[in-house]
């Protein structure tokens, strides 16, 4: 069943959501400080916030509560959009807010409590799980949820034990919706912090931005995060930003 986008949703909820952006920036003010100085961190901040606010009553919202996830992704990308276009007005490079919007998702979740962080993993690896998504792909079910569409496929247990195939995605509609098309494939790049915090052991080669047929998830039980970009750029990033990490860690 394919369920219906509502627009116009967050309007009313513009206080909630200003508020939890205002937390992050608390998180990520330090590394945007470092980066660029306290008056510019200040001054980003500000129009972030301002950019944001316009933003939200556009934010898609997909109706049912079995989207709850796509919509706090979607919120996710809301956020990182206000940075793009910020540092863009600016002349920075997509590049350079990605830097910001990843240190940014790494702060948040580290607050994550890590008691509901072991609960989604348990439930991300657990047999009930498995179970579904291998009747979803033995049965050749595609679910259409909001602007996002998914094929599952059954894991050889070596490799990977099951995966999804995104034939649409929701956030890139949304980026592209928005005129900030460059961007996309940095977005996409939020799953590595999520596989990090959550346990999710993802691997992924390909997505819709990157100009590919498909997303294409995979998920190991106590894998390593291996996400990749066809987009030089944006691979370019990733792998200044892991070594950045690995000598601070």
């Amino acid at each position: 069943m394919v369920k219906q986008v509502i627009a116009n949703y967050y309007a009313s909820r513009k206080p909630k959501l200003l508020k939890d952006l205002d937390k992050t920036a608390g998180l990520v003010r330090g590394f945007v400080v470092s980066s660029y100085g306290a008056d510019s961190a200040d001054n980003l901040y500000r129009e972030v916030r301002q950019t944001y606010e316009e933003l939200i009553p556009q934010i898609p919202h997909i109706e049912g509560t079995r989207a709850s996830a796509l919509n706090t992704f979607l919120l996710i990308t809301a956020q990182e959009l206000a940075v793009y276009n910020v540092m863009k007005k600016y002349g920075r490079t997509a590049g350079e807010a990605w830097e910001i919007c990843h240190a940014a998702l790494r702060f948040k979740l580290e607050k994550f409590p890590k008691i509901k962080r072991w609960l989604l993993t348990r439930l991300m690896h657990s047999r009930f799980l498995r179970r579904r998504m291998k009747k979803r792909a033995e049965a050749g079910q595609q679910l259409e949820v909001g602007n996002f569409a998914t094929k599952y496929v059954i894991g050889d247990g070596k490799n990977f034990d099951w995966g999804v195939d995104y034939v649409a995605c929701g956030n890139y509609r949304f980026v592209q919706d928005q005129g900030a098309d460059e961007f996309a494939p940095y977005v996409c790049m939020s799953d590595i912090a999520l596989s990090d915090a959550l346990g999710w052991g993802l691997i992924r080669t390909e997505t819709l931005a990157d100009g590919c047929e498909r997303c294409d998830f995979r998920f190991k039980k106590g894998g390593k995060t291996q996400i990749s970009s066809k987009t030089p750029e944006v691979q370019a990033t990733i792998e200044r930003i892991k070594k950045q990490e690995t000598r601070q860690s």
